[in-house]
Formats: structure tokens, sequence, C-alpha cells
């Protein structure tokens, strides 16, 4: 019989104990809320307040109402700070994974945003093998995956946000770190650094190199490997833009591949688990920063 609206009208007057005091209370006019009273009393089917002396003095009734008024008045307030609280992220455990090249470079800004929007957050964030990403989502362990690469399982729902360019990663003493960029012709003979063939980087250097490369000195599985390798001098290595911006040994110079290609980066999420607020939040931030 009662609302919300009336709980908190009633409330407010056994409170301030008029409805002048009620209506200041509530930010509204008196007129309004003494019609709101009588309304009240006309559904209940008795009186809340004898007003004989010309002041509200709550009933017998009232007094019984007013502890339960109370309870929901309190529930209410409870309710409302928990739904602000989701809509804001406090106290929400936001759980996101992302390949090693994006995990290490560009998914952390992305957090960092998404923490500044809403302060009471809680992270959990993993960093995943190709072979990992499909059982993450599918069994819920998280609300999405950044991968540099598009996920095939009908159950994921995956969407390109851009991409990662290509370039050279090369010691500062080798004669190719003085250029202002280099063709694939030119590393043709450079012993190189690089990834297997079946792995996104892989596939990506093979598609710029036009074949694997002839000269691989050492095979890696992380971008963040290939720049090490790179600062002892054991060859070259095209890594994605995002690994290259990382902080790096300061021998390692990063020189632009001319029509080097990308590596695509990928929004992944599992088509049958609901979307949190929060989630919708990152899922702006991550199409904002990869608008490149």
């Amino acid at each position: 019989m009662l609302n919300a609206r009336h709980v908190e009208a009633l409330h407010a007057v056994m409170r301030a104990g008029s409805v002048r005091g009620a209506a200041q209370m509530l930010g509204v006019a008196q007129p309004g809320l003494s019609r709101m009273i009588r309304h009240i009393e006309d559904r209940l089917g008795f009186a809340l307040f004898d007003r004989s002396s010309g002041r509200l003095v709550p009933t017998q009734e009232a007094h019984l109402l007013a502890r339960h008024i109370e309870e929901v008045h309190k529930g209410l307030i409870d309710l409302d700070q928990v739904a602000r609280g989701l809509a804001s992220g406090d106290r929400r455990l936001f759980r996101i994974a992302a390949s090693p090249s994006l995990g290490h470079s560009i998914v952390p800004a992305m957090l960092a945003r998404l923490v500044e929007r809403h302060p009471g957050v809680v992270l959990q964030f993993d960093i995943l093998s190709v072979e990992q990403t499909d059982d993450y989502l599918e069994l819920g362990r998280g609300e999405f995956t950044l991968t540099v690469f598009a996920m095939t399982s009908p159950s994921i729902h995956s969407v390109k946000l851009g991409t990662a360019p290509l370039a050279l990663a090369v010691h500062r003493d080798d004669p190719l770190a003085r250029l202002d960029r280099v063709t694939p012709g030119q590393l043709l003979d450079a012993p190189f650094v690089t990834f297997r063939e079946d792995t996104p980087h892989g596939r990506a250097i093979a598609a710029v190199m036009g074949g694997h490369p002839a000269n691989v000195r050492a095979y890696v599985r992380f971008g963040e490997t290939a720049l090490a390798f790179v600062a002892q001098r054991l060859g070259v290595a095209i890594v994605d833009m995002f690994t290259a911006e990382q902080a790096r040994d300061p021998s390692v110079r990063i020189v632009p591949l001319e029509g080097g290609g990308a590596l695509p980066v990928h929004l992944n999420r599992n088509l049958h688990a609901p979307q949190s607020a929060i989630g919708t939040s990152f899922q702006s931030i991550a199409k904002a920063m990869l608008r490149r």
C-alpha cells in the first residue's frame, strides 16, 4: 500500500514533528506534503495524526508504524547507496585479462583511467597465453580480454578496436639505428630475434618480410624479451609499437618500418555473460584509447 515516497514523507514528518519542518527537510512545498499525508491516511483507512490542537500529534497507530517506517527508510537509504556504489564502481571487482604485449603496455593505462572514473573499483588483471583465452571467458573467469588476434569461438563476441603498427628494434651501435626508417629488404641478412610462425606476432612479421626471417638468432615468446635480447646485441627484432613504447634499455633504438603492417587489437567478451556498468565504462575507455 505504501510506496517509497510515502515512507520518506512519513519518516520526515515524524522526525520533524510538523509538516512545515518535514517540507524543509525534503525540499518540497508544504501544501503538497500536507495533501500527500491526507492521501496516505485515506489509503490506509485510519488517521496517523490528530490535528485537533492545530498541531500534528501522532496517533497510537502512527506510533505502531513508526518503528517499521524507520526500518524501511533505512533500508531504502542502504539500497540507494548500494545502487550508487554499483554505478560508480565502488566495491566492485573488475576482472580482465590481456595478451602479453598489450598487458605490459596499453592495458595498464586503460585501467588507470578506469580507476580515475571509479575510485572504489578493485582490479583483477591477468596475462594470458593464446591457449588460455577461450577458457578465461567461457568459464566466467573475467569480463573482457584484449588480444592481438580475433577470437573465433561462437560464444565470444570479438570486435577489432584498433591496430598496433610494427617497428624495428635495433641496438644503437647497429648501422640500422642511424636510419630514419627501414624497409623489409634492408633486413634480409640481419640476425633476428623473432617469434614462432604460429603466433600472432610471428604471422604479422612473416607478412611484412614476405616469409619467415631467414637468419634467426633466437625465438622468444614476449616482445619484452625480444627488446632485452636486442639490448644484448643478439639481433634485431620487429615488435609492435605498444611494446616499443614501453620503458626499455636506452641502448635499444626503435626505427619505423616502411610498409610495415600492424597487429590488430581485439576486445572480447562472453555473449552469454551479463555486462557490468563498470565493464561498459572500460569498453568506452578502450575504444577511445585505441582510436589511432
